[in-house]
């Protein structure tokens, strides 16, 4: 399954006006007029001296970020995955930053997140679904997504698991592919539909493990562990920790009253 590249670099001419410097302003301009007109190479090349030429800048994490989400654009798979790891392995960049460039709904920089993530598709999209998931994982794990929203934390996390999920089944480790997709199946979603729940649901049915897999949870519902707000249960011999969406408590009873489980039985 393809899937679909999360662009978050945007070239604005708000975000030019902070930089300090006039040389730099009119570089910066530059190029975004050439990513407009279409001359994407050469506006990487532009970034790529804004960063070196402007370290210190408050414009530079986004600098920076512009780099491989343009060789990305390009298909150009390798440069795009070694500038996203220079984000990574850049201690100057902060994912926690209040940044509001790219619209409302993101708060934040979230620029090692989202290179984590693209070098997970990158390398999904090309059949590299062991790299895939390491980066889709440490997208999840290590850099966590930042926003004022617990909704759009929710949907992040939602889109990681089933991204995550999808490697699993590729490398045919379904019951890890079932133990991800869990804990959002069992918990309310922001959307209408819960696409947790419906991709668990289609999973089990597709390796007819539908009946293995509802005994296994029945099973673990008898050690579930309160673990602050949250639960922890043990499916497949894999602990999932189940955290609420807003302050719901979680116990068996809520959880046997999620419509995954009703349409389980």
């Amino acid at each position: 399954m393809k899937k679909q590249t999360i662009l978050i670099a945007i070239f604005t001419l708000f975000s030019l006006i902070s930089f300090g410097q006039k040389k730099m302003i009119e570089k910066a301009k530059k190029a975004f007029e050439y990513y407009e007109n279409g001359e994407k190479l050469k506006a990487v090349k532009i970034f790529e001296e804004l960063i070196v030429e402007y370290p210190n800048s408050e414009q530079y994490g986004r600098n920076l970020y512009n780099i491989p989400t343009i060789y990305q654009e390009l298909n150009d798979n390798e440069l795009a995955i070694k500038w996203f790891l220079k984000v990574l392995d850049d201690k100057s960049v902060n994912d926690s930053e209040i940044d509001n460039s790219r619209g409302i709904f993101e708060t934040n920089t979230n620029f090692k997140h989202y290179a984590s993530t693209n070098i997970g598709v990158l390398n999904y999209n090309i059949g590299n679904y062991n790299e895939a998931l390491k980066y889709y994982l440490l997208a999840d794990l290590k850099y966590k997504y930042y926003n004022t929203s617990g909704t759009d934390i929710k949907l992040n996390k939602i889109k990681l698991a089933l991204n995550i999920s999808d490697c699993y089944q590729k490398l045919n480790m379904i019951n890890n592919a079932i133990a991800v997709l869990l804990p959002h199946a069992l918990t309310e979603s922001p959307q209408f539909n819960n696409q947790a729940a419906d991709k668990l649901s289609n999973l089990l049915k597709e390796k007819n493990k539908e009946s293995e897999f509802k005994l296994e949870l029945e099973k673990s519902f008898n050690t579930l562990e309160k673990i602050g707000n949250g639960i922890r249960l043990n499916v497949y011999n894999i602990p999932i920790f189940i955290k609420p969406y807003s302050n719901e408590e979680l116990n068996v009873n809520y959880l046997k009253e999620k419509e995954f489980y009703k349409k389980l039985n």
